[in-house]
């Protein structure tokens, strides 16, 4: 479509694109020669760019499959802000960045991972909101907001307030915390709300008395995904670490019982 910076590419056309990336990067692992990586003799360093929620659910499996695999491969994790990702990436400051990115630059690769939504979470007993939400009780109640520190300001929450401002309503927020698994415990003792991927809910309803309760208005989904730049794509090391990403997420699905968009 013709924009007034020039031609841009459909919603269709990122959507093909993609799955494209996605179909060629899985086609040039299954054909690369195991010679060009050995991965019980290979000494290295991966950089892993992701918030603490994300890198809680990810690394444990990651570095049981690498002690087993590739015990020489070092490995370092760290918060970043998700919307510097392609600066990340095209500087080397990072290997791989995994989290939510609403619009992924077209010149860096992208695989879904873990495909998630987005909900609200209140006290089991708290004094107005009982097993649903209205957009008055959204409103009414201060948040939990994730996001200060090197973080400032997540994407899921830019996302929820966009449509906020659309619909003419702001959020009063009562509290910033820097790791999103922090809002779960604060929202389980005061009358407070938060906005968490539903896995982060999931997980902390086995151990706090937690409401999980749909937002009351649509959102886009807050699909996890990981993202690197073309100066890696080819790299043997690396084509292995996102064969074992990808199947660490399939575990991780299949444990949910969740199945990849189409």
């Amino acid at each position: 479509v013709k924009t007034s910076a020039g031609m841009e590419p459909t919603a269709r056309g990122l959507e093909l694109a993609r799955k494209v990336h996605e179909a060629l990067d899985l086609i040039e692992t299954a054909t690369r020669g195991a010679e060009e990586f050995v991965p019980a003799v290979a000494e290295g360093h991966f950089r892993i760019l992701a918030s603490e929620g994300v890198a809680r659910q990810f690394l444990p499996g990651v570095m049981a499959r690498a002690r087993r695999e590739a015990p020489r491969l070092r490995f370092t994790s760290r918060p970043v802000d998700i919307r510097r990702t392609h600066e990340y990436l095209r500087d080397a400051e990072g290997d791989l960045v995994i989290g939510y990115v609403r619009q992924a630059p077209q010149d860096l690769y992208q695989t879904v991972l873990y495909p998630q939504s987005v909900v609200c979470i209140a006290a089991a007993n708290h004094p107005g909101i009982r097993c649903s939400l209205t957009l008055e009780e959204f409103v009414a109640y201060p948040h939990v907001v994730w996001g200060t520190g090197p973080v400032p300001y997540p994407t899921i929450e830019v996302m929820v307030d966009d449509i906020l401002e659309r619909m003419g309503v702001v959020r009063d927020v009562g509290l910033r915390v820097p790791n999103v698994l922090l809002s779960a415990d604060v929202v389980a003792v005061t009358d407070m709300l938060a906005i968490v991927p539903q896995r982060i809910a999931s997980d902390a309803a086995r151990n706090l008395p937690l409401q999980i309760l749909p937002l009351p208005f649509e959102t886009d989904r807050a699909d996890l995904s990981m993202l690197w730049h073309e100066r890696v794509h080819r790299d043997p090391a690396h084509i292995w670490l996102r064969g074992v990403m990808r199947d660490v997420a399939a575990e991780l699905r299949r444990e949910a019982g969740i199945d990849l968009p189409q």
